[in-house]
């Protein structure tokens, strides 16, 4: 009977929706007039029924006024029914039902929060393990468990175990924050979050939010945080629109209003180079935050050969105020020569806020005190005599010399007195320096040409070449084979590619031009590059050097050569205007880098001669000289020089690594590729792409992005090695990563902030400590909220309309029959 009645009336509707209790209904149009539209309607209206009533009452005159109304209200039904038609008649069904509301919760995943709380103070630390439940294994609060755990772990702990409570009548939807929000995926919970934003925006999230679900019913905020909003919108804004839309804030504070304690190992200081069995000092610089007359413990560690690390030092350190540097001074006695790594650590003052900082290396390179020189003559000259006294005058010097055409049992001068030369490339690298006088090399062996290659190209050595009248001319010769040409490989000349001049077949001068400037004396004429060269430097003031060079003796022999190699420095040059070649005056004197060591060329032999001006202006040229290719060996220098772009770095930054090779002008010692490596931390290593930079020859240039803030050391070294024993030398750079500062600057809790949030967001908005977890769901009001929903059914063409209409045109036909009016 219900169903139809429901379709002789057009109700779709469900039989719940028309019969249930709570359910209301009402008739509605949906074509109603509005403006000019409803008037005209209601004129119409009035006209009908007035044309109605004046149609019956000039038809009907005859009829009782009773019939006149019946038939005048039969026709006025059909045009009511059929103006419900036009007006779309609908019935509406309202009824009310229970649905969940929205509740956001925000997780601040900025790098304050990865931070862990130090909760000095015991009792309140006790406390908290306790609320927190965070508990033993013998039942008591597990403090130091308090302590090792991070904000955002913490938080995570804690919000995990509320999800259901707040879940209880509502839809819970996870976010995670730093500088932008980011919604987290259902099934991955909290579980996926990480604290490493750069910076914190607050208000940002909470607009995101509040726009990401607008319209929707929400049950309020969670916001998780330690209130450091540092970037994007202000956060107060931001509650004041959550206040206008009555969607209350609570604030779950996960830090602590303890200031911050930290203590850090600002640098140390040391010189990067020491010599042998002398006393050094490291000092070691600690800076600390909020542990004023706390003392800490600072340890000084060793990098042996295994890659560990052998303690050699440990002090007690009292901390004073805040950003004050402490020197801890370590004494060290080196008892060996190479480079050695030390560690210096900082630590024992119980809780920190990070620990990432309580480290730093440095690395210290140990030389011996004096230069080892290794003096071969081919025959002794008055410059190989008058040299070996002066070495052996000089006290910084440990000098040792070989005369190749002494007899038997000859006693060779030095200060330890050799009974043979070096036969390998280990008794060879005991020196420093090299001196070769007019050398019959076929006398020193097959395997000299390489020892000297690797002496200077790889070891570092120094080699000094002096020219003299008896062995140069045939080392030079056509006669000497494929070496005629300079740096063309035979196997006894290979190693004159070493030197810095070349001498061409058929280029050099006769015998007799030098006999002919052999005639009177000459003296040199220095180059540019060699006046202002300290070889050269007599005496501290320029006028006074200068007149003792012109005043120099002359000399009368030389060996002349082509001209200096591509790259070389030329020094001095002859003084006599006729010795000249299509290259100039003839090359004297020159000096070239090979690899890590360096080689001079002295194209004659009686520097002894200026001993007669004054002693001292011959010792003291040969000190120079040999002080000046020699102590590239004894400090160990590198085969490039690094640098970095700028001076210091937080984490995120990009740090540009520049290698640059020396004297890459050199084709024999130019390097093409490079590998490198960076370590930071003890354990970690990030490799280092190494790519050339255009239009800049022997530059290259790697990058990366510093991951975590601690000291850095990068390594970087030739890619290609021929030999397997190579023992070229890595070159180092060090810098240091610092934290970013909108992070780690006084990272505790803001309180007053977050009062000022949940108080713009309206009466109900609390701030919470994570110990109080037990009133947070408690603290959100709305749960499940009523909703109206609503049916409608249009009705304008229900069977019961059209039934209607059939039926009054009847009935009035039938009266107008009836009274004779059809």
């Amino acid at each position: 009977m219900i169903s139809f009645l429901n379709w002789l009336l057009g109700i779709k509707a469900a039989p719940d929706w028309v019969s249930g209790a709570d359910t209301q209904w009402r008739l509605d149009v949906q074509a109603r007039p509005e403006g000019i539209w409803a008037v005209a309607a209601v004129a119409a209206a009035v006209v009908a029924i007035a044309g109605v009533w004046y149609l019956y009452r000039l038809e009907g005159r005859s009829l009782s006024w009773f019939a006149r109304a019946a038939l005048s209200g039969l026709r006025l039904a059909i045009v009511v029914c059929m103006a419900f038609m036009l007006l779309e008649l609908v019935v509406e069904f309202t009824k009310s039902e229970l649905v969940p509301s929205h509740l956001l919760v925000l997780m601040d995943t900025s790098e304050s929060m990865s931070l862990a709380d130090p909760y000095s103070d015991a009792s309140t630390a006790r406390e908290a393990a306790q609320r927190l439940d965070l508990m033993a294994a013998d039942g008591e609060p597990d403090v130091s468990a308090l302590r090792k755990l991070s904000r955002l772990q913490l938080s995570q702990r804690v919000v995990g175990e509320l999800l259901s409570a707040l879940g209880d009548g509502r839809v819970v939807s996870l976010y995670g924050f730093d500088g932008k929000l980011t919604p987290l995926a259902p099934e991955a919970g909290l579980d996926g979050l990480a604290a490493r934003g750069s910076s914190t925006g607050i208000g940002d999230a909470l607009a995101g939010v509040l726009a990401a679900h607008r319209g929707q019913d929400l049950a309020g905020i969670l916001l998780v945080t330690d209130g450091r909003s540092n970037s994007g919108l202000d956060p107060r804004d931001a509650a004041a629109v959550a206040g206008e839309q009555k969607v209350p804030i609570v604030a779950l504070a996960a830090a602590t209003p303890e200031p911050p304690r930290n203590v850090k190992l600002a640098g140390i200081n040391a010189d990067k180079e020491v010599f042998i069995r002398d006393p050094a000092e490291i000092g070691v610089l600690v800076e600390a935050q909020g542990l004023k007359d706390a003392t800490a413990s600072v340890t000084l560690e060793q990098q042996i050969d295994d890659g560990s690390w052998r303690e050699i030092g440990r002090e007690q350190v009292l901390l004073g105020e805040d950003a004050v540097l402490k020197n801890v001074a370590f004494k060290i006695t080196p008892e060996a020569v190479g480079k050695f790594v030390y560690r210096a650590k900082v630590g024992d003052v119980g809780p920190e806020l990070y620990e990432d900082d309580n480290t730093d290396t440095v690395s210290i390179r140990v030389v011996r005190q004096g230069i080892r020189v290794l003096l071969i003559a081919g025959y002794p000259s008055p410059e190989v005599q008058f040299m070996r006294n002066a070495l052996l005058r000089d006290t910084a010097l440990e000098f040792a010399s070989w005369l190749q055409n002494a007899e038997q049992g000859y006693e060779h001068i030095g200060h330890r007195p050799i009974r043979r030369l070096p036969a390998n490339q280990k008794e060879l690298d005991h020196f420093d320096v090299v001196i070769l006088f007019d050398p019959d090399m076929r006398n020193l062996g097959p395997a000299w040409p390489e020892l000297l290659t690797q002496f200077v190209g790889k070891a570092g050595g120094g080699l000094i070449y002096i020219a003299g009248e008896l062995n140069s001319q045939r080392l030079f010769s056509p006669e000497a084979g494929d070496g005629a040409l300079l740096g063309s490989g035979g196997t006894e000349t290979s190693w004159l590619k070493l030197l810095p001049i070349v001498r061409d077949p058929g280029l050099y001068q006769s015998a007799a031009d030098v006999r002919l400037s052999s005639r009177e004396t000459w003296t040199l004429e220095l180059s540019p590059e060699g006046g202002a060269d300290p070889i050269f430097q007599f005496a501290p003031e320029s006028s006074r050097n200068r007149e003792i060079l012109t005043s120099l003796p002359g000399m009368f022999w030389h060996f002349p050569v082509t001209r200096a190699k591509n790259g070389a420095t030329v020094l001095a040059r002859h003084g006599d205007p006729r010795m000249r070649n299509q290259f100039g005056r003839h090359v004297l004197m020159a000096t070239q880098l090979y690899g890590p060591g360096r080689t001079v060329f002295l194209g004659f032999d009686s520097t002894y001669r200026w001993r007669y001006l004054h002693e001292e202006y011959y010792d003291g040229f040969w000190a120079r000289l040999i002080d000046r290719v020699g102590r590239s060996k004894v400090l160990g220098r590198d085969p490039f020089r690094l640098s970095i772009d700028k001076s210091g770095y937080r984490v995120g930054d990009k740090v540009t690594i520049w290698a640059e090779v020396l004297d890459a002008s050199d084709p024999t010692s130019a390097i093409s590729e490079l590998r490198g490596s960076v370590e930071w931390g003890g354990d970690s290593d990030l490799p280092l792409d190494f790519e050339p930079v255009p239009e800049e020859p022997g530059k290259f240039e790697a990058t990366f992005v510093a991951p975590q803030a601690g000291a850095y050391v990068a390594n970087v070294a030739p890619a290609v090695v021929a030999d397997p024993d190579d023992a070229t030398r890595k070159a180092t750079v060090r810098f240091s990563v610092e934290p970013p500062r909108a992070e780690r600057d006084n990272p505790t809790l803001d309180r007053p902030t977050l009062e000022e949030i949940v108080r713009r967001s309206g009466p109900e908005g609390k701030v919470l400590a994570l110990t109080e977890k037990d009133k947070v769901a408690g603290a959100f009001h709305t749960k499940l909220i009523s909703k109206p929903l609503v049916h409608r059914d249009e009705i304008w063409d229900a069977p019961l309309l059209y039934l209607a209409i059939v039926l009054l045109l009847t009935v009035e036909w039938v009266m107008r029959k009836k009274y004779r009016m059809a």
